[in-house]
């Protein structure tokens, strides 16, 4: 039996041998999998660190990161492009190609906050991929970005993808590599994207100079990856935790005279209202150099005999929604730290507002902006705020332009076309687009008139050029505003206009070189506004903010407010009351009342009688407002 067992043995051994040497060898294959994996991160990081060396401008001529910390910003910032590569390579199986293509995308990215940092003197941001996921802003961006930085992201994408088509067979990594660095780029993504413990501490954005209140150092400390990355874990999401009802309850109880004491509608007729946010819209004459009498006619003449003054706006040289979002819903940007575009981040359900309030009044709203109706998601965001109508781009045919955009004489046309001499009072609100950057070019201007235009010997040829083809458009505006108010004041229908600038332009040299009468930088300058009422009104001033606006438009309309609006009307002339710091933050109790407000629950339930005015507060409610101070004539009596 054992002879018979081990014949049999030895008449299996070649063919046991002969399935033990595959399996051997599969084994060796397998056991190198890791290790060329390994290879393919090693490689993917060692041609990212000088591809953002040189495409970053923290690592380019002239910037001064911190020495003890480069080797670590160049890593930090080479990750988030080594994860994509690696992406790109396990999918695709082409090494090169992947390379360039991911080479490509950061170069995209690295040019987006370049631009971003030059005209608003903000960095790309989270925020910023939410907005430019909805379109609509191709025509204006294209405007902006250099033939060079075209070149060189076109470029890259062409050179992927011929690396994508002539590849050779053995470079790419097999089957089974690429099925490990697929697993390896999952979870290195996922926890990235998430912001994972291990990541943070390898990023530590808050000791290498993380500063969420200024974005623009951040980025000139951290990187444009870095940056995104610490400010996405951060700050992405906008503060959507409950308010706390209880100090709501609170702050109303302490301001239950105010509440009592707002103003209400003064009966018969409810004018027509017609506003005009005009863009980039300042007084020159706030610069060094600039008299008044050289700009703005038309405004100061207006401003003279109506209600005018400075408004306080929440951005400067771009971020036109900031301003316009506040000035529709009466709510402070102030309250929701890390908002940078509330049309996508806030305003994802109806909200009440301006818009609303009225309609609820029988008013027909309508939005008239000559540009693409999905830039700034403004045609989903501006129905939920209340509008009716919206009248964008497509509906101007064949107007005509001055320099880049949409002339302001074609929005002051399709506004009087507009407006009617019968049915329901209209509230109008009118964006304008002639005046928007880019300065440096703006074909088609007159010019002799361009010529014209006197300037301050202190400016270099390139602030010249491009405050003089601002100032062209300014007066453009100014002259549409004198030819707007002549046909308000005439009509038989009451009505009221209001007219303000959205924010300074982005003039950053020009302001460089001349700075303003008063010291302070462009950020801290205010645009103005006036009110003007066909019915006649007493001239005053009176400063206040854009979230402010609202309050005050009905107010000098004689249009009924909502409850909230009547507090907003009621306390702005007791600033310690709304803003006890005397900066932008308002009061804490009143930020969780804007966040009631945001989320429509102000006037609901426990709020509304909480709201009621008592009893007591009869006589109070009698009593008129107290007068709105005009600081400049009290400026001038002391």
């Amino acid at each position: 039996m054992a002879i018979l067992l081990q014949s049999a043995l030895s008449s299996a051994e070649p063919f046991m041998r002969a399935f033990a040497e595959p399996a051997r060898r599969r084994w060796r294959a397998a056991a190198t999998v890791p290790f060329a994996a390994a290879g393919w991160i090693v490689v993917a990081l060692l041609l990212a660190v000088p591809a953002v060396a040189w495409l970053d401008p923290l690592f380019g001529a002239g910037a001064d990161p911190i020495p003890a910390g480069l080797v670590h910003a160049l890593l930090t910032n080479a990750v988030p492009m080594v994860v994509l590569s690696l992406g790109l390579l396990a999918v695709s199986g082409r090494v090169l190609g992947s390379l360039l293509a991911a080479g490509a995308a950061y170069a995209a990215l690295v040019t987006a906050s370049t631009i971003k940092l030059e005209q608003l003197g903000l960095p790309l941001l989270p925020a910023d991929f939410g907005f430019l996921s909805w379109g609509g802003g191709g025509a204006l961006f294209r405007h902006y970005v250099a033939a060079e930085q075209l070149a060189l992201i076109a470029g890259l994408l062409v050179a992927a993808l011929l690396a994508f088509w002539l590849e050779p067979r053995r470079l790419r990594p097999g089957a089974a590599v690429r099925g490990l660095l697929a697993v390896v780029v999952a979870c290195a993504g996922v926890t990235l994207w998430r912001g994972a413990a291990p990541w943070r501490s390898a990023y530590d954005g808050w000791n290498a100079g993380f500063e969420p209140w200024s974005p623009a150092d951040s980025v000139r400390r951290l990187g444009i990856a870095t940056n995104l990355l610490v400010f996405h874990w951060e700050l992405v999401r906008p503060d959507r935790q409950p308010p706390d009802h209880g100090r709501v309850l609170e702050f109303i109880a302490e301001h239950a005279q105010a509440f009592a004491r707002s103003a209400t509608a003064t009966g018969g007729e409810l004018p027509d209202i017609v506003v005009v946010q005009s863009e980039s819209f300042f007084d020159p004459a706030r610069l060094n150099g600039v008299t008044a009498e050289q700009s703005l006619p038309n405004f100061r003449r207006l401003a003279a005999a109506s209600a005018a003054g400075d408004l306080r706006v929440p951005t400067f040289a771009g971020g036109t929604i900031r301003t316009e979002f506040e000035m529709l819903s009466g709510v402070p940007l102030a309250a929701f730290p890390g908002v940078e575009y509330p049309y996508f981040e806030l305003v994802d359900a109806p909200m009440p507002g301006l818009m609303r309030t009225l309609a609820e009044q029988g008013y027909r709203t309508s939005v008239i902006h000559p540009n693409d109706a999905a830039f700034w998601n403004r045609r989903d965001a501006l129905s939920r705020l209340g509008a009716q109508r919206f009248l964008a781009l497509a509906d101007f045919g064949h107007a005509p332009k001055s320099g880049l955009f949409v002339a302001d004489s074609a929005l002051t046309d399709k506004v009087l076309a507009e407006l009617a001499d019968d049915g329901p009072p209209q509230f109008l609100f009118a964006i304008s687009m002639e005046a928007h950057g880019p300065y440096e070019v703006s074909p088609g201007l007159d010019e002799d008139l361009l010529a014209a235009i006197p300037l301050p010997e202190a400016l270099d040829e390139y602030g010249a050029r491009t405050l003089r083809h601002f100032l062209y458009h300014l007066a453009n505006a100014d002259q549409e505003l004198g030819r707007l108010a002549q046909h308000l004041q005439q009509r038989q229908r009451p009505t009221v206009l209001l007219f303000y600038g959205d924010h300074l332009p982005g003039l950053h040299s020009t302001f460089a070189q001349l700075g303003f009468v008063d010291g302070q930088g462009p950020r801290e300058q205010p645009v103005p506004y006036l009110i003007l009422d066909n019915r006649g009104s007493a001239p005053r001033w009176e400063e206040t903010r854009s979230w402010m606006l609202p309050a005050v438009l009905l107010e000098a309309a004689g249009v009924e407010p909502d409850a909230y609006l009547a507090l907003v009307a009621a306390l702005r002339r007791d600033r310690a009351a709304l803003l006890p710091a005397g900066d932008d933050r308002p009061e804490p109790r009143f930020v969780e009342l804007a966040r009631l407000r945001v989320r429509d629950e102000f006037d609901l339930g426990q709020f509304a009688t909480a709201l009621a005015a008592p009893e007591s507060a009869g006589a109070a409610a009698a009593s008129p407002l107290p007068e709105v101070v005009d600081e400049a004539s009290e400026a001038a009596a002391n």
